[in-house]
């Protein structure tokens, strides 16, 4: 399984041993992490409230102050995104700030360390430190800055995808959800050749849920299971129906290897029993998985 890079750059280094999956790019400022200006200026979602500049806040022996913190609340697993520190010298003489951050994530295997480094602030001025990042695990991460004992916690969630669109897996799995189609009725063919029509059941019906899934990876590696799909119907979910249909199903050997080559996958369809009166629009599908550090999910709607 491939390694996921760790994070390095201008201004910033996290590395660790273990926590696989944070990456980053430049700053956006110009590539030294560094804006230094009169005032903080923060906008956007934030998990860290601005401490007054002139109040001292959370200071350093160094009398570095934070001002402010720009960090999201939620972000999508796999997607960039932001973090930014707004630091006041309230020392007499210019000095760079640097401290520690600590990295963890509520999944296993995924703890990290790092360090804010800025250039020279001049006294009494504050300057703005930032980074992208992105993290590869439904989880909660926390990044401390030790040098101020604070705390900021960012929720990497799923994404949430249209029928048609393709998820791509950190282990590079692609999973499509091509539609949903309800039928209260379907045809199968029995072991003697007979058609066959199965009626629904009164006041239920079936979702006939298209999956596709493909290994993109460069080895092989292991489809997802048909039950790793869970159709979401109001807060409830389900897993998909035992029904006499078989032909075109998605349905793994249930003996045997899982495994497929570079371009190899399945297409095929899950059916899930539901009321009748629901309808299309009130549906999603939901798909988990992982790997042995940390866990994935998508979501498509209609």
């Amino acid at each position: 399984m491939r390694r996921r890079r760790f994070l390095t750059v201008s201004g910033a280094a996290f590395v660790g041993g273990t926590l696989a999956g944070c990456t980053g790019s430049g700053p956006e400022d110009g590539g030294d992490g560094n804006s230094t200006t009169k005032k903080a200026n923060s906008s956007g979602q934030t998990t860290g409230k601005p401490d007054d500049e002139n109040s001292g806040g959370a200071t350093t022996d160094g009398g570095f102050a934070l001002v402010s913190a720009n960090v999201p609340n939620e972000a999508v697993l796999g997607e960039q995104f932001k973090l930014e520190f707004t630091i006041k010298n309230n020392g007499n003489s210019a000095g760079a700030f640097q401290s520690p951050i600590e990295v963890n994530g509520s999944e296993g295997g995924s703890d990290q360390s790092g360090t804010i480094q800025t250039e020279k602030i001049p006294a009494g001025e504050t300057t703005t430190w930032s980074t992208k990042l992105s993290y590869p695990y439904v989880s909660t991460v926390t990044y401390k800055i030790t040098a101020f004992e604070k705390s900021f916690s960012v929720k990497i969630v799923g994404p949430k995808l249209s029928t048609g669109e393709t998820f791509l897996t950190p282990n590079e799995m692609a999973i499509t959800i091509q539609d949903i189609v309800l039928t209260d009725h379907y045809r199968y063919q029995t072991g003697s050749g007979e058609m066959r029509d199965v009626e629904a059941g009164n006041g239920r019906q079936w979702a006939f849920v298209t999956v596709n899934a493909e290994n993109k990876f460069r080895m092989r590696q292991s489809l997802p299971k048909g039950d790793t799909f869970s159709l979401v119907v109001g807060n409830r979910r389900q897993k998909p129906s035992n029904i006499a249909k078989s032909e075109g199903k998605y349905e793994l050997e249930r003996f045997g290897s899982r495994d497929v080559a570079s371009g190899e996958g399945m297409s095929g369809w899950l059916a899930y029993e539901i009321s009748a009166d629901r309808s299309v629009s009130d549906l999603a599908v939901e798909w988990t998985g992982g790997d042995g550090s940390g866990s994935w999910s998508a979501q498509w709607s209609p």
